[in-house]
């Protein structure tokens, strides 16, 4: 498989993402390239490159898994041209459809993954169209730049027209009032001019028309008189403040120096461990345990789905089951799935070995809300390693929603 590269980078300024359920598209781009994958094939859910926000140099790059030079769309020659074009057509219209099928769903999940997948089929303009190796890949996807965006309408190819038929011109009618409408233009121009003239004069004042004499005010020699006393019996307020804050602040320091003498506390009981539900119930589901454990579970038949995204890049899911040494076993609730569905569901990943060092991230993902399943669904994830406690991390996840729960270091 070929290694993920960036094809495009944008600073996170300029371009503006759309919004499906009050969330970012682009959070849904396991779910959008997965259900296209699975619907219409590889190919179709290749047409979108992965986005990756880089918080240091604070610019969203475009992964693509693919070989082969990259070139924009409308840069290609004539014939290479015609081939992407009709191949992007093709892909564009599939997908359109299906989420349009999606959007015509009765379950609120379908509708807001068929509401993403249109959001994923707009692009700022068609610059954001490009190539690799010749096939087509969308940059940008559910993005807007400056409030503007292409659909689908736009990413095909635009279609010949027939020359419609030539419309007939009558001879124009002199307009009798333009006199009239000379005169009131005018007339509106000058007044204009004058009330212009008028503020100007009324600001600037140069012949002193408007000037008032300056007020005399002649003080009272008592009332100078009273504000000095008032200036003195402020200042002695301020002193006696100052000194009865100094005063607090060493009654405060006295008590601080003599502090009482705490209890000796009993020492705390050591309460025995109980044992892990979730690991029982795993175990019962045929996961294994090796040298290091993750397990996701549940408590009700939505279908949740756990990922590790491992320090390489590398993403373990149901659709890549084994990777960095890891692999996962236990997938359960899955709507088609050869396992039943289970309210006490659980998936597993387990390393028969010591991981490769590094940081992982672990996620969860709402991927479908199964017939009887709430909208949000409570899970837990345990984390076991040899000679540790069980690490227990909760969270809860809605329909759609893929949760960052996570990042451990191993070893």
């Amino acid at each position: 498989m070929p290694t993920p590269r960036a094809i495009a980078s944008f600073p996170a300024e300029r371009l503006h993402p759309l919004s499906v359920g009050g969330r970012p598209a682009i959070e849904a781009f396991p779910q959008i390239t997965a259900h296209v994958r699975r619907a219409r094939g590889p190919n179709h859910a290749n047409l979108f490159a992965e986005p990756v926000f880089d918080r240091d140099r604070r610019v969203l790059d475009w992964y693509v898994a693919r070989e082969g030079e990259v070139e924009p769309l409308d840069s290609l020659p004539p014939q290479a041209r015609a081939s992407a074009e009709a191949e992007l057509d093709r892909l564009v219209a599939d997908i359109e459809a299906e989420a349009a099928a999606l959007r015509a769903s009765a379950a609120e999940s379908d509708r807001l993954l068929g509401e993403a997948i249109a959001a994923a089929l707009r692009v700022p303009d068609r610059s954001f169209i490009l190539t690799v190796a010749g096939r087509p890949v969308l940059v940008g996807w559910a993005h807007e730049e400056n409030g503007q965006s292409i659909g689908p309408e736009a990413l095909r190819r635009p279609i010949e027209r027939a020359p419609g038929r030539m419309p007939i011109l009558f001879p124009a009618v002199p307009d009798r009032t333009a006199w009239w409408r000379r005169f009131w233009l005018a007339f509106g121009l000058l007044f204009a001019a004058l009330l212009l003239l008028l503020l100007f004069l009324l600001w600037r004042d140069p012949w002193r028309w408007f000037a008032l004499p300056a007020p005399a005010c002649l003080p009272d020699p008592r009332g100078l008189v009273a504000l000095e006393e008032r200036r003195q019996w402020e200042e002695r307020a301020i002193g006696l403040r100052t000194e009865l804050a100094r005063l607090a602040r060493q009654v405060g320091e006295a008590r601080l120096a003599c502090p009482p003498i705490p209890a000796a506390a009993p020492p705390p009981r050591a309460e025995p461990q109980q044992p892990n539900r979730d690991a029982e119930r795993a175990r019962r589901e045929g996961a294994r345990q090796g040298h290091t454990q993750i397990i996701l579970a549940w408590d009700d038949v939505n279908d949740l789905d756990l990922a590790i995204v491992c320090p390489d890049g590398t993403r373990l899911y149901f659709e890549n089951r084994r990777g960095c040494g890891a692999e996962l076993d236990v997938d359960m609730n899955v709507a088609a799935g050869t396992r039943p569905i289970s309210r006490t569901p659980v998936e597993n990943i387990t390393w028969a070995a010591e991981p490769p060092p590094g940081t992982y991230r672990i996620e969860v993902t709402h991927y479908g809300q199964n017939p009887g399943g709430p909208q949000i669904s409570p899970f837990r994830v345990t984390i076991r390693r040899p000679g540790q406690p069980d690490r227990v991390l909760r969270g809860e996840a809605g329909a759609g929603q893929t949760v960052v729960v996570g990042t451990i270091r191993l070893p």
